[in-house]
Parts: C-alpha cells; sequence; structure tokens
C-alpha cells in the first residue's frame, strides 16, 4: 500500500512535468526509476494512464481521471508537511503531563511557567495522581515519577536527585523535646505517607556511623500536601523532600531534625512511551524542565 501511495504521488509530479525526464530532475531520480515504476502503477489498475508522443507525454482517458485523485493526495500531502513544519516552529495543542500528588517543587513550578509564557498556544494539563497511569493507552505525553522504575516499556530520563530530610513545627517541639540520636525518634509519633509505598524504616548515615530507625505513626495521609499541613499543625515529625520543605523552613513554620543525619536521595525521572516519536511540545518541554532543574533550588 506505501508503494501504490508513492506511485500515485509520483505520478501527479509526472503528469505536472509533461516529461518523464523534467519530472526526474524535479525529483532528483533517474528517468529509467520514474519509468518503471509508472509501469508498475498501470499494471495495478489494470489500465494505461500514459501515452508518449514524439514531443510529450499525454495522458489517457483514464489517466485524467486518475490524476484528480492523485493531486488531491498530493494536496493533502503538502497540506500535512506544512502544518508539520508550522508544530515544529509554533508548537500547539495539548501537552499532558502526569506526576505524583503535591509535587511541591519551585523548580517545576518555574519550568511550567516558563514553558506556557515561551509557547503560549500549548495548552498544559497536569493529572497530579498516585495511581500509576499507561501513559500509552491513555494518552499521555509524559510522566515524572520517583523511585525505582520497573517497566521497560517506557523511556526514563533523571531529572534530579530529591534529598529528604525530617522535619517538625516549633509548636510540636515545644510539647516534645527535639530528638538529640538517631534512637530518640522512637519516642515520636510521626505522620507517615501511605500511597503505593510507604516509608516506614529510614536508614540513615552520618560520617561513618549508620542508623537504621523504624518510624512509629499514630497518623498516615495519602497526599504529601496534607501531610505538610499536619506537620505545619503540630500533629508530629515528618519524612519529607528538602527542597518541598525549604519554604516552611525559611519562614520558621518547620525545624528540620537531626539535620546532619542523611538518607539516600531519591530519583526523580522523566518518563516517555519508548516506541512513539515525541511531539515537538513534548521535547521543548523535558528541555524547559532540564533547564530549570540544573540550577539549586531558588530561595525566596
Amino acid at each position: 500500500m506505501f508503494t501504490d501511495v508513492t506511485d500515485m504521488l509520483l505520478f501527479a509530479a509526472v503528469a505536472r512535468a509533461g516529461s518523464l525526464t523534467r519530472a526526474g530532475q524535479s525529483l532528483g531520480l533517474p528517468k529509467s526509476t520514474i519509468s518503471r515504476r509508472m509501469a508498475a502503477l498501470e499494471e495495478r489498475v489494470g489500465s494505461r494512464l500514459l501515452h508518449k508522443t514524439t514531443r510529450r507525454l499525454v495522458l489517457t482517458e483514464a489517466g485524467t481521471g486518475f490524476l484528480e485523485h492523485c493531486q488531491r493526495l498530493a494536496e493533502e500531502a503538502d497540506n500535512a508537511l506544512r502544518y508539520a513544519g508550522d508544530i515544529a516552529d509554533r508548537p500547539r495543542g495539548k501537552l499532558r503531563v502526569t506526576m505524583p500528588p503535591d509535587l511541591n517543587d519551585p523548580r517545576l513550578h518555574a519550568a511550567i511557567t516558563d514553558f506556557c509564557q515561551r509557547y503560549p498556544e500549548v495548552a498544559v494539563e497536569l493529572d497530579e495522581s498516585s495511581r500509576f497511569v499507561d501513559l500509552a493507552t491513555e494518552q499521555y505525553d509524559l510522566a515524572l515519577r520517583a523511585g525505582v522504575l520497573s517497566d521497560s516499556e517506557l523511556t526514563a530520563r533523571r531529572l534530579t536527585d530529591l534529598s529528604w530530610g525530617i522535619y517538625a513545627s516549633p509548636s510540636y517541639l515545644s510539647q516534645q523535646p527535639a530528638p538529640r540520636t538517631p534512637a530518640d525518634l522512637a519516642k515520636h509519633q510521626f505522620v507517615i505517607l501511605q500511597g503505593r509505598t510507604r516509608i516506614e524504616r529510614l536508614e540513615l548515615r552520618h560520617a561513618q556511623r549508620q542508623a537504621s530507625v523504624t518510624l512509629n505513626s499514630q497518623i498516615t495521609a495519602t497526599t504529601s500536601g496534607m501531610l505538610l499541613r499536619l506537620a505545619l499543625a503540630g500533629a508530629g515529625p515528618i519524612w519529607y523532600p528538602q527542597a518541598q520543605a525549604l519554604e516552611g523552613v525559611q519562614s520558621g513554620r518547620l525545624v528540620q531534625l537531626l539535620p546532619e543525619w542523611t538518607a539516600e536521595p531519591s530519583r526523580l525521572w522523566i518518563v516517555t512511551p519508548s516506541r512513539r516519536l515525541l511531539a515537538r511540545k513534548t521535547v521543548l518541554f523535558i528541555d524547559c524542565l532540564l533547564a530549570h532543574f540544573a540550577g539549586p533550588v531558588a530561595e525566596r
């Protein structure tokens, strides 16, 4: 079928040029190749389309009728190429992105804002969901996913590493003594995120020392936004991304506990379907994300 369509476009070019030689010159093809393809096309349609005179090619009656269809096909092909070129120069349409709920990183906010200002004809649709989204079947352009990836049908690119810390509000610490060592964390009731994964144990390190801590919890939440709001209200300490806790620390509403003790950072990925040619708008959005996450977290 692909060969048939190509030969139909070639036939339209030959009819327009009125000569196999001139058609070959305009298309950069040998005359012999065009002659062979025209013969194959006539055999395929079962009718003679071209009649060769001493001076030029003349369309037969069947060729004249057939040319109308070929010209429409050629016009549609030209329109498609012009549209693709316009899309490349001026991206537009809808960009669908799925990400974890409450991914409250100021670099992400800046990247989305920057992209929308640069490309006002692209409508960005953000789906903040803890469920697993099938990018291909649900027609999403890309996903931001944290942690370990296991789906081999996807292409992943590292966006950033997320460092974590333990945070509590001053009001909580006025009622409970701040931990001095990792072992002291056992005396506290944490607010824990309950989602696809639940962090109940921390592996912390400081210089050459290591500590494994089990988190006790009285409250669980399904979004990191609720986790943060409960911590700010004094419900208990939380294990939280440093970039998302930065504003609370700078405003004095949060205090980082045991800041010298750290854990292995988690990775944030840009994920796209591996078998799909990325649209120009998707490539530009990824470039914008990478540019904003290349630097440090912006301070306010």
